[in-house]
């Protein structure tokens, strides 16, 4: 017996095969033109929701570029030797990397030495470097280096889930593929393959149930068919029903039903149920989110596909899902999971029962309405920005480490230039600081959060201010964003140390 899982049993081998009609259009354009004009693009990004085939696609282009005998459409033969070692798994000059394991300088350093390197056998060395989205903002710049001068043998495929996560500087550098989420009839359709493949007995309505069921991931598919085949020689309806019930328990529907007729007790009870059956509160959140950004665009007419709640106005969808997407960051640091789920409950339920869209307690909505402020005004508006906003980003970094608030009441916003806050230090060891993963992370987030898009942060070391530093609050606000002198600089100190500084 076959000890592969359906998905990688059933994984398409051709650019036909590919299951989402797009991709396969233009992936084949460009092999096409490779046969008349010997070009091929040096860099690719494959970009879209998990399980829709981004590395099956990014297998394929390179046993395409690498085959021996390719055809005149641009497949693959798969029968030289070329293309079964790339099938097989065994091809030295196709190279994997997991950037969520390998997401440092180093990793990518020791790629730029290695890449220099000829291919062992095949025309073109492929490095396919998957959740690219992953890396480090060191790591990237390393990355990019190699990008804008890669040697004539070298193609790189970035794969992502996350896209707005990339450097711009990366992806104008690429060729760039959508992967979307493929719809229930190519679900289906790719599951008929597996069907007939292994003989399954499947019963009318089964294969339609589970394509509806999983958010369009192909994977995802795969897997919940195989589970259903070990059951026995015959899948029923009903035992497909009864195992799809089970992921209908940890749906975020009945939450958000109870948000909406404000049962505080009913709603933590809910948030507790689904702790109890081993949830996953971040993909549950997200499912939250998911579903109320289904029901905005819904409402705004964006959208005709039916929402699965219907019970909030505009303005109690737009306060929702700011308090969703802060406790979906506040998940990361809680030292008790639910809590910020339970602290959305309570604040949402409990600070004006008479309306079901203005809790009294929430803070300012932002729904990447900020992204056109901040990002595409000039640069002196945008930083504008950033400064009138600083007092909300201390106060939202200070719960999840009083030290990296601490570092940051010690620097000042010096510029913004396009997704890249620069922040401007005046000690090596307040930037050594801030520049650690950890610190970065916290503060990228948060930034992030309260401009309402994507926000990398870079450091920069000032001269040590010498002179007293204007302490003039921005826009009314009474917190500063710069200690005025060195005193104030060893009360930052003292406050990172835990007071342990005389």
């Amino acid at each position: 017996m076959d000890s592969k899982t359906y998905y990688l049993k059933y994984r398409p081998q051709l650019i036909f095969e590919l299951d989402l009609i797009e991709v396969r259009a233009e992936l084949s354009q460009i092999l096409v033109a490779k046969r008349k004009s010997k070009k091929i693009p040096h860099a690719l990004l494959f970009a879209g929701p998990k399980g829709t085939g981004k590395t099956s696609a990014a297998r394929i282009f390179a046993k395409a570029i690498n085959c021996l005998k390719p055809k005149k459409s641009g497949e693959p033969c798969n029968q030289c030797l070329n293309c079964t070692e790339i099938t097989n798994g065994t091809a030295l000059d196709l190279i994997e990397i997991d950037a969520a394991s390998n997401r440092g300088i180093d990793d990518i350093r020791d790629l730029r030495e290695k890449i220099k390197l000829s291919p062992s056998r095949f025309p073109y060395k492929v490095y396919i470097i998957d959740e690219v989205h992953m890396l480090t903002n060191e790591a990237f710049n390393a990355l990019l280096k190699t990008l804008e001068e890669p040697p004539a043998h070298a193609i790189f495929i970035l794969c992502t889930t996350d896209p707005q996560k990339l450097p711009a500087t990366i992806i104008s550098r690429c060729v760039k593929f959508n992967f979307r989420k493929a719809r229930p009839a190519e679900v289906e359709s790719c599951l008929e393959r597996v069907v007939m493949g292994e003989k399954i007995k499947a019963e009318k309505g089964v294969l339609e149930a589970i394509s509806i069921s999983v958010d369009g991931s192909f994977r995802d598919a795969h897997k919940l068919l195989e589970q259903l085949a070990v059951s026995g020689p015959k899948i029923t309806l009903k035992h497909t029903q009864g195992l799809l019930s089970l992921t209908e328990e940890l749906s975020p529907v009945k939450l958000l039903i109870l948000l909406s007729q404000k049962e505080t007790k009913a709603a933590l009870k809910e948030i507790d149920r689904v702790v109890q059956l081993g949830g996953d509160l971040a993909v549950f959140t997200q499912a939250v989110l998911d579903t109320l950004r289904q029901a905005m665009l819904y409402q705004l007419k964006v959208s005709e596909t039916e929402p699965k709640i219907k019970a909030f106005d505009i303005g109690g969808i737009k306060v929702l899902i700011n308090l969703f997407s802060q406790a979906f960051i506040d998940l990361k640091y809680n030292p008790i999971p639910q809590l910020p789920l339970e602290l959305v409950v309570v604040e949402w339920c409990e600070s004006d029962k008479t309306s079901n869209s203005k809790p009294t307690t929430t803070k300012p909505i932002i729904i990447n309405q900020a992204k056109p402020n901040v990002i595409k005004q000039g640069v002196s508006a945008a930083l504008k920005t950033v400064e009138e906003k600083w007092a909300e980003i201390l106060a939202g970094v200070k719960p999840l480490n009083h030290s990296v608030e601490a570092l940051l009441k010690a620097a000042r916003p010096a510029k913004i230039e396009g997704e890249v806050l620069t922040l401007e230090v005046f000690y090596k060891f307040h930037k050594d600081r801030l520049d650690s993963e950890k610190c970065r992370v916290i503060v990228e987030e948060v930034v992030s959060q309260k401009l309402g898009c994507p926000v990398k942060l870079k450091c920069i070391l000032g001269q040590k201010p010498s002179t007293k530093i204007s302490t003039e609050p921005v826009s009314g606000q009474a917190d500063s964003a710069v200690p005025s002198n060195e005193g104030d600089i060893l009360e930052v100190a003292n406050s990172i140390f835990n007071g342990k500084i005389n």
